[in-house]
C-alpha cells in the first residue's frame, strides 16, 4: 500500500497487488526432470522472472486504473465535515451525562486561529452542557486520531449519463478551486442552471427555465462584480440585485428538501434522555412538568412516566436548553444562530385505550402539535392563534389501526424544511403538503424571510398526555442542519462579507457549476466563502464563478467509511497513541 498524501481535505491510499506465477516441474534452481541447472534452465529461469514481472506491471497497471475511474481513497484531516465525517479529532465520554462526542484537535480551515488545543482546554457536550476538561489528546501531546478513511466513487461522474450525474445532498469530492490540486470533500447543495438563495438556515432554489429572461440577465450580470473581486484582491460588499429580480425570486423560490437519507444524515443530537445528567445544575437541560400543581408527570429517570390525573393540558418541557446550529467538534465555537427545525422522537407504551401522547413543536412563532391515540387515531394541528392574520389554521386527521395495550410503539413528529410529519411505527401517517395550491400547504414566506435578519430563539419542546396512563422511553431531541446565511465572513474571520448565495444576494448557477457546502456550518470554508481563482481557471475568465465548482473539477461520491480511527491500546507504551485495534463498529455507509 502506499498514500500520497493531500489535504481533502484528504490524503489518498491507493492498493498496489503484486503477482507472481509458478510453472509446474520448476523449483528454485530445479530444472523439473531431476537433472543439474544447465543452460535450458536457465533460459526457464529467465523466463520465470520475466513473466513475474510482467504479472507484477500488469497489477500495478490495473490498481492505478482501478483508482483512476473506479474507486480512490481519502483520509480527511479538518471537521468541515463534522459530525458526518471526522477529521483529526480526540473523542472523549461526558463526564456527566456518559455520551461520547468527537472535538477537533487541529482545525486546518481556521488559519486566523492561532491557539491550539492544549492540556486544560474544555469541550463542551452536546447533550447536558457540561463542561469537560479533561482531554487527554491535544495538540501538544501530538496523539491526535487520525481522521476518517473513506471511499469514493468516481467511475458515474465518467460515464455522462444523466441518472448517474452529481444530484444534491451527495458527499462529494472535488479540486479545490483555488489552486485545482487540493482534494476538498464537501455536501453538493447546488446544481447547473437554477438560482440558489440560504435563508433562515434552509437552502433554496429556483431552474432558470421558470425565471423571466429579464431576471437571469440581470443575475448574470452579477458575476462581473464576482470577477473584479477576485482578480483585484477587494472583499467589499456585493451590490444586490434589483428589487425586481429579488421580488420575482419571493414568488418562485423552493426549499431544497434533503432526500429521506440525507436528512436522517443530517439530524444532529439535541438531548437525549438515554443519558440524563448525573449531577444536574441550574445551566443543564432537563424535563420539567409544565403544571405545577397536581401533574402526573415525572421526568427524572430515563423512563418517563404518565400517570392521568385529570389535568387539562399536562406537559413536559424541555428547559435550560438553547437550541442552536453549534457543533461540539468546534471547541472554540463563535455564537451559533437559533434552530427551529426540530424532530422529538420515543418509544410510547399506553396502558389503556384512551389513553393519547401530543408533542408540541414551535416553528418561527407558528405552533404545531401532532396528537396519538391509542385508538388509532391521529392528527395534527396548528395552534389558531399562532397562524397568523388571513392564514389558514392546517388541521390534518387520520386513523392508524389502534395500539395494543402494553406493547411498546415508535412514535416521532418533525418540523423540517417546512414540512410536517408524524410517524408512528415507522410508517408516516400524517404530514403537510409541498403544493402551494393544496389546503394542507404549510410554506415560507419568503419575502419576510429575506427582509428578517434576526435569529429567534425556539420555543422548547413540549410532550402532552391524557385519557390513561403511559410511558415513554428513549426520548430523543435533534435538530436540523442549519446553513449560516450572511455575514458568513465571521465563520473564518474575514470581516463583514457576505457570503455568495446569502439572504439577498442570490447565485446564478450556469451550466456545469455547482455550489458545495459543509455539514459543520461554523467551521467550514466553503461555495459562501471562496474567493480566490487558482491558475487553472484564469484562462476561463468569467466563465468562472467564484462561490462554484466546475463539473470538470469534480472527483466523486464518497460512499463509505472504511476506516475509522481505531482503538488504542493504553497499556502499551509503544502504541497508545495509535489506534491499531480496528473499530468495525464505525464502519458505516455515508449518507
Amino acid at each position: 500500500m502506499t498514500e500520497t498524501t493531500v489535504l481533502v481535505e484528504g490524503e489518498i491510499d491507493s492498493m498496489m497487488m503484486t503477482g507472481v506465477t509458478e510453472y509446474p516441474g520448476h523449483g528454485a534452481g530445479g530444472s523439473g526432470d531431476g537433472s543439474e541447472p544447465g543452460g535450458s534452465e536457465y533460459v526457464h529461469h529467465t523466463e520465470s522472472i520475466r513473466e513475474t514481472v510482467e504479472s507484477i506491471i500488469v497489477a500495478l497497471i490495473l490498481a492505478f486504473v482501478f483508482r483512476a475511474f473506479i474507486v480512490e481513497a481519502f483520509v480527511i484531516p479538518t471537521g468541515s465535515m463534522a459530525p458526518t465525517l471526522y477529521g483529526a479529532h480526540g473523542t472523549l465520554l461526558c463526564s456527566d451525562c456518559g455520551v461520547e462526542f468527537a472535538y477537533g484537535v487541529r482545525d486546518l480551515e481556521d488559519s486566523n486561529r492561532p491557539e491550539k488545543i492544549r492540556q486544560g482546554s474544555k469541550a463542551i457536550c452536546p447533550n447536558c452542557n457540561h463542561i469537560n476538561d479533561d482531554l487527554r489528546i491535544n495538540d501538544l501531546a501530538h496523539n491526535a486520531e487520525t481522521g476518517d478513511r473513506i471511499l469514493v466513487l468516481k467511475w458515474p461522474l465518467d460515464t455522462g449519463i444523466g441518472v448517474l450525474a452529481p444530484k444534491r445532498w451527495d458527499v462529494t469530492v472535488f479540486k479545490d478551486p483555488a489552486d485545482g490540486k487540493t482534494n476538498f470533500i464537501k455536501r453538493l447543495a447546488g446544481l447547473p442552471d437554477e438560482v440558489l438563495m440560504i435563508l433562515d438556515g434552509d437552502l433554496y432554489s429556483v431552474p432558470t427555465s421558470e425565471l423571466t429572461e429579464e431576471t437571469v440577465a440581470k443575475l448574470d450580470q452579477k458575476r462581473e462584480e464576482k470577477y473584479e473581486l477576485r482578480t483585484t484582491g477587494k472583499r467589499a460588499r456585493l451590490s444586490p440585485p434589483p428589487a425586481s429580480v429579488l421580488n420575482e425570486l419571493d414568488q418562485k423560490l423552493q426549499v431544497a428538501r434533503k432526500t429521506p437519507a440525507a436528512q436522517e444524515a443530517l439530524w444532529f443530537p439535541v438531548y437525549d434522555h438515554d443519558y440524563p445528567p448525573l449531577e444536574l445544575d441550574a445551566n443543564q437541560p432537563r424535563w420539567s412538568a409544565g403544571q405545577k400543581n397536581k401533574s402526573g408527570w415525572v421526568a427524572t429517570k430515563r423512563r418517563v412516566v404518565f400517570r392521568d390525573e385529570g389535568v387539562e393540558d399536562d406537559f413536559i418541557e424541555l428547559v435550560r436548553k438553547e437550541i442552536r446550529a453549534s457543533c461540539a467538534y468546534n471547541i472554540r465555537s463563535r455564537a451559533a444562530p437559533f434552530v427551529s427545525d426540530l424532530r422529538v422522537s420515543f418509544v410510547m407504551t399506553a396502558a389503556e385505550e384512551k389513553a393519547s401522547v401530543g408533542v408540541w413543536l414551535n416553528k418561527r412563532g407558528r405552533v404545531f402539535r401532532a396528537e396519538v391515540s391509542a385508538n388509532g387515531s391521529v392528527s395534527i394541528r396548528e395552534k389558531a392563534e399562532t397562524a397568523g392574520a388571513g392564514k389558514k389554521t392546517i388541521a390534518i386527521t387520520g386513523r392508524i389501526a389502534p395500539l395494543v395495550a402494553g406493547e411498546p410503539v415508535e412514535v416521532s413528529f418533525e418540523v423540517v424544511d417546512y414540512r410536517l410529519s408524524l410517524r408512528v411505527a415507522g410508517d408516516e401517517v400524517l404530514s403537510t403538503s409541498t403544493d402551494r395550491s393544496s389546503p394542507d400547504y404549510y410554506g415560507p414566506n419568503i419575502g419576510h424571510l429575506r427582509r428578517s435578519s434576526i435569529s429567534h430563539p425556539t420555543q422548547s419542546p413540549r410532550i402532552y398526555a391524557k385519557g390513561g396512563d403511559l410511558e415513554l422511553a428513549h426520548l430523543l431531541i435533534e435538530r436540523d442542519s442549519h446553513y449560516y446565511n450572511d455575514s458568513v465572513g465571521a465563520i473564518a474571520g474575514f470581516g463583514p462579507v457576505d457570503g455568495w448565495g446569502g439572504r439577498n444576494y442570490p447565485i446564478l448557477l450556469r451550466h456545469d457549476e455547482f455550489f458545495m457546502l459543509g455539514d459543520n456550518t461554523a467551521a467550514s470554508k466553503d461555495s459562501r466563502l471562496w474567493d480566490v481563482m487558482g491558475s487553472h481557471l484564469a484562462d476561463r475568465g468569467e466563465a468562472f464563478q467564484l462561490g462554484t465548482v466546475p463539473a470538470d473539477q469534480l472527483i466523486g461520491r464518497a460512499f463509505f467509511v472504511y476506516w475509522p480511527n481505531g482503538h488504542r491500546i493504553d497499556w502499551l507504551p509503544f502504541a497508545k497513541k495509535y489506534g491499531l485495534i480496528p473499530d468495525v463498529g464505525r464502519m458505516r455507509w455515508i449518507r
